[in-house]
């Protein structure tokens, strides 16, 4: 008879020694670290994208607005609104000084009458939360805009404002004819924006939000001569660079409307396009020339093209705008850029009619006229909502109504 094997006695429980309790710890600390570096890490990149995906929003939203309305940017030498005046005082439909009406009541270089498309640059403001300094330039334009749902007539303006708050912005001014005060049948008044002109306040309508510098540069081409054209900021219009090797400016010096703290740029011209005379720079229609138009000082009318328009006044003729047909020279044949400023003569499609008595004599005549940018270059820079650091957004928009 077998003895029945005994019980075997229980094995004593192990528990962790010391130095697997410390490498489970070492393991868990190096695990929690990396999942809390992750999340920070992550929320970083999170805010980092999100701040950036709001820049570039409000950057979409600006942009598609000046898209629309630099589309239809409206070529005019009397871009503001006036109260016409009847002649003698006046011409019927032209802005003659004295008829403006007060719709810009700032002080300074930005209360005078602005006859076309305006591009200004004042002085760079210091910004109350980072101390930096920041460019706020300005554009004013004619142009077909909506308004209340309906396309009308529009001065608009982009600027810079609140520069000296946290939170400066772009935005968007709008003024617009909105009726008439015909109680004086000889000259009515209009009303701006629902008021009196003298007392009309512009629309303002939010643009950027966050915009701490805006740069404005309209591309500029000399079509006189053999010139590519390119981007210039107001101040380089006022006083173009000079061009290596012939040392010569890409364009006639645009004068100065303003002082050193806001400079100001109109493209238009007229018989005081040179503010370092005098005496006025009157244009000469030739009789012997044949009709062809010219001024006494030669101006080179750097920026008009064919098709564009030129208003005659004075001198006896009818006032009225003139098509340019072709650049000339005196004896009738094409100019060429090569040729110098002097032979340079304008035909016009339509023949300026001699008054009756001044047959074989040249005629004297007020002049103006005006041109717009091929393109606008808008360079912006944007804060997110949580003050980041300003990102830079930038683009180009060809004006399509030459």
């Amino acid at each position: 008879m077998q003895r029945p094997h005994a019980a075997a006695p229980p094995r004593p429980r192990r528990g962790f020694t010391l130095v697997e309790l410390l490498v489970a710890i070492a393991l868990m600390t190096i695990l929690t670290g990396s999942v809390v570096f992750i999340f920070i890490h992550s929320q970083k990149i999170f805010a980092l994208v999100d701040a950036r995906v709001q820049v570039y929003q409000y950057a979409r939203y600006a942009f598609d607005q000046m898209e629309r309305d630099l589309a239809n940017v409206i070529k005019t030498s009397d871009m503001e609104f006036f109260d016409d005046n009847p002649p003698p005082n006046g011409r019927f439909g032209r802005y003659d000084p004295g008829e403006e009406i007060p719709i810009r009541r700032t002080e300074g270089p930005d209360s005078f009458y602005n006859r076309s498309f305006t591009i200004r640059q004042p002085a760079a403001y210091e910004a109350i939360d980072d101390g930096l300094l920041y460019r706020r330039d300005s554009i004013y334009f004619k142009t077909i805009t909506t308004v209340d749902n309906q396309a009308s007539a529009a001065l608009v303006e982009y600027a810079l404002v609140d520069t000296d708050r946290e939170r400066p912005k772009l935005v968007k001014k709008l003024w617009r004819v909105t009726g008439l005060d015909a109680a004086n049948p000889l000259r009515p008044r209009k009303q701006i924006n629902g008021a009196p002109g003298s007392q009309a306040q512009p629309i303002v309508q939010d643009l950027c939000l966050y915009a701490v510098e805006a740069r404005f540069e309209i591309f500029v081409r000399n079509r006189r001569r053999f010139d590519p054209g390119e981007f210039y900021e107001t101040s380089a219009l006022i006083d173009p660079p000079l061009r290596q090797p012939a040392a010569i400016r890409p364009f006639e010096p645009h004068p100065d409307d303003g002082d050193t703290d806001v400079r100001v740029v109109q493209t238009y011209y007229d018989v005081r396009h040179d503010r370092s005379t005098i005496q006025p720079d009157l244009g000469v229609v030739s009789w012997a020339e044949g009709g062809l138009f010219r001024t006494e000082q030669f101006f080179s009318f750097p920026m008009l093209r064919e098709g564009d328009r030129i208003f005659l006044s004075g001198g006896g003729i009818q006032p009225r705008e003139h098509t340019v047909d072709s650049f000339r020279r005196p004896d009738g044949t094409p100019w060429q850029p090569t040729d110098p400023p002097t032979a340079l003569r304008i035909r016009f499609k339509e023949p300026v009619e001699w008054p009756s008595g001044t047959s074989g004599s040249d005629l004297r005549v007020q002049w103006d006229c005006s041109w717009i940018p091929s393109a606008v270059r808008v360079a912006l820079k944007i804060k997110d909502a949580k003050s980041l650091e300003p990102r830079s957004v930038q683009r180009v928009f060809k004006i399509l109504s030459q």
